[in-house]
């Protein structure tokens, strides 16, 4: 069996423990031993990530794996001798968060962590870190791979691949939650079900199911399949005729572009109801789970780990590790650079996309071109995010206008310069590469 080390930033993470029990389950298969595991996080992280690491140490000690795991504030010093580095870092912690899902709403626009202008304020305080950290795995560890987690995760990688040298590519777990959505449907197991698809991080759609290498699509669009997955996106039932007619299945964050209106309406609702954002749920969430992780006899992923979200997070992170490490060949969904893979985007940017990953990493796989009717939509936010990514990495003031300004989530130029000065205003202790810039 090979043997890896592995190194995770954001080592305080609520939902690393999940990681590591996949980590489990792959020496228990005998795919690889993961023998040491250096996890890292900021000093202001240190308590989370000690009381994360006590937990994990009791449930590999319980199911018997052998491992040192390992606690770092120095990244260069965890990264001595790792194969694979996982970013899922939240640069300003849960506070950011909470600021990037409730500034947008006070100028009544949808909030958001990784998607308009919540995704924009997060990208902007990740990107500078993000190739921070893949300086410091080029100089320590040249060969490793540096796997994206950190949200806006297609935006993240975009920058990584454009400035950064590193080999590296993005994960998400929508289009893994599709497969299994679709298998659990079929009543399958999720080997026998394979996807196409193409898009972008949060804007990817699915263009082809097979089962065991049989074109089900057509049947599956026609099934009660849909309308469950419909009901589970919150999409309208009566919307399900027009992705029969696109054979399309969208990822679900498609749900705030075509429904806008609705999601705003229902966002503010729970603001002035005080339910708050994905953000507070989230934290109150995080209390309980730490109060488990604390526990000194729980040695097992407690239940309530499921209502922090990331489902499916180490099956696609370490479907990839496992197929790298021993030149094994698996089909995944990825953010990776397009080289001509997803037909009328430029072949230089990142997509999220179908790939064969072994040895040699993610090789983008060939798919059909995207309906007209989609195809725009998926342009404009490309746009956006190339201009994200500049304004990120230079500090650029112009170019953080404009790719508020070409959201499809910001209505216009002035809230665009509004919500633009209150994100960097809100942020500016995140943000030194706009220290002094005009607004």
């Amino acid at each position: 069996m090979k043997t890896v080390k592995l190194a995770v930033l954001g080592g305080g993470s609520s939902y690393l423990p999940e990681l590591l029990d996949g980590v489990i389950k792959k020496w228990d298969q005998g795919e690889f031993h993961a023998e040491s595991i250096a996890l890292v996080d900021v000093p202001e992280g240190k308590e989370r990530m000690e009381t994360v690491a006590a937990f994990s140490r009791r449930m590999m000690a319980k199911r018997g794996m052998p491992c040192r795991l390992e606690t770092f504030l120095d990244r260069r010093e965890a990264f001595d001798g790792a194969s694979f580095v996982i970013s899922q870092i939240r640069v300003g912690g849960m506070k950011a968060r909470w600021n990037d899902e409730h500034v947008p709403l006070r100028h009544g626009v949808i909030g958001q962590e990784t998607t308009g202008p919540g995704g924009f304020a997060n990208a902007l305080r990740t990107i500078p870190v993000s190739l921070d950290i893949a300086r410091d795995v080029l100089d320590i560890c040249p060969d490793a791979w540096l796997l994206n987690f950190s949200n806006p995760s297609g935006l993240v990688t975009e920058a990584l691949v454009r400035h950064s040298g590193v080999k590296t590519f993005g994960l998400c777990n929508v289009p893994i939650g599709i497969k299994m959505g679709v298998a659990k449907a079929l009543s399958v197991d999720p080997s026998r079900v394979s996807m196409d698809v193409s898009g972008l991080n949060h804007l990817s759609f699915v263009t082809g199911l097979y089962l065991d290498g049989n074109d089900v699509f057509d049947r599956l669009l026609e099934s009660p399949v849909l309308a469950a997955f419909l009901q589970a996106m919150k999409f309208p039932p009566e919307f399900g005729r027009y992705l029969r007619y696109l054979r399309l299945i969208p990822a679900s964050y498609l749900y705030y572009y075509w429904f806008t209106d609705r999601v705003l309406k229902s966002q503010l609702e729970d603001v002035q109801k005080g339910t708050g954002t994905r953000a507070d749920e989230v934290m109150r969430v995080e209390k309980e789970l730490f109060k488990e992780y604390e526990k000194p006899d729980l040695a097992d992923l407690p239940s309530d780990l499921k209502k922090r979200g990331g489902a499916f997070y180490s099956d696609v992170a370490l479907a990839a590790v496992s197929a790298i490490l021993r030149n094994s060949p698996v089909e995944e969904a990825l953010n990776v650079q397009n080289r001509g893979a997803v037909p009328g985007l430029e072949p230089d940017v990142v997509v999220e996309v179908s790939c064969m990953v072994d040895g040699r990493g993610p090789q983008p796989l060939s798919q059909k071109r995207l309906p007209t009717e989609v195809l725009g939509l998926v342009r404009q936010v490309k746009g956006y995010e190339i201009l994200t990514v500049k304004a990120a990495v230079e500090g650029d003031a112009e170019a953080a206008f404009f790719a508020l300004l070409n959201h499809p989530l910001v209505p216009g130029a002035d809230a665009a310069l509004a919500i633009l000065k209150d994100i960097l205003e809100t942020n500016r202790e995140h943000l030194p590469q706009f220290k002094g810039k005009r607004i």
